[in-house]
């Protein structure tokens, strides 16, 4: 197997093929790839892609966004996968970070990531209680406004503006975007009938809020399934989740490398 950088003059019909295997945001893949193509790389079988990796960095941090591999695919070649991300990386000493699966949190130890926090993955499969949702509610946070918001909020959550992240590599057609003074919530389709959060950043403590905007995407988006990835340990976020019907799924470990990033992980509602 060859494990090197991505091959740009297939990539996009090689990505089709493993997106036959795998649900994944191609949206995301191909406008990381096409924003940082030094920090992308793939393990081919011949002309078949099996895997790969891609990142984007921030002022402060260089955030891991896509991991993905073929069952078949054995550990040693996802660990060398990540290898040559971090070699390419050996030069910085910003915060590395990712989301890792339970299952794959020993390829990131043996390359000295250490973990953060616990996440679960909440999944709702259109069983939540009845509630109301009035025209008044859906005005408070409908901000048209709301890259302001997002600069605010994810420089209190994340000590960086993360605003040209959603907006040039996570934003596409089906997004959907919430928002108040207390925080703002992003949704999007990944495939026909499964919608992801990412990211729901809010104000510690502004529950009524957190409320409208969990209201809010089950409203318009509660015909399909929502998956979403919250903070294990933090049991208002927890709670709200569960209260509307969404399932606690699978566990992961937010990892990171380097220098131990600042994260409020209580403002963190999806990551």
């Amino acid at each position: 197997m060859f494990v090197g950088w991505i091959r740009q003059d297939s990539f996009q019909n090689d990505l089709e093929l493993f997106a036959q295997n795998r649900i994944i945001d191609k949206n995301l893949v191909i406008n990381s790839v096409n924003k940082s193509p030094i920090l992308g790389f793939a393990t081919y079988d011949e002309k078949k892609l099996c895997a790969f990796i891609t990142a984007y960095e921030f002022e402060n941090m260089i955030l891991v966004n896509n991991f993905f591999y073929l069952n078949a695919i054995d550990e040693s070649v996802k660990k060398r996968l990540v290898s040559i991300l971090m070699k390419n990386l050996e030069s910085t000493k910003k915060s590395v970070v990712v989301l890792a699966r339970k299952d794959e949190c020993g390829i990131f130890e043996e390359l000295h990531f250490q973990a953060y926090a616990d996440f679960k993955k909440a999944l709702y499969k259109g069983a939540s209680k009845a509630f109301s949702f009035s025209n008044a509610t859906a005005k408070s946070i409908s901000n048209e406004n709301f890259l302001s918001f997002v600069k605010q909020m994810d420089t209190r959550a994340y000590k960086e503006d993360r605003s040209e992240y959603l907006m040039q590599i996570q934003y596409k057609s089906s997004s959907f975007v919430l928002s108040s003074a207390n925080g703002y919530q992003h949704s999007y389709a990944i495939a026909h009938n499964l919608i992801k959060v990412s990211p729901w950043i809010n104000q510690d403590g502004a529950y009524d809020d957190a409320q409208k905007f969990i209201r809010g995407l089950i409203y318009h988006r509660g015909l399909k399934q929502i998956v979403a990835f919250v903070p294990a340990k933090v049991q208002e976020i927890i709670e709200l989740y569960t209260s509307y019907g969404f399932e606690m799924v699978d566990d992961l470990v937010l990892m990171y490398a380097n220098e131990k990033p600042e994260i409020d992980i209580e403002k963190i509602y999806a990551f």
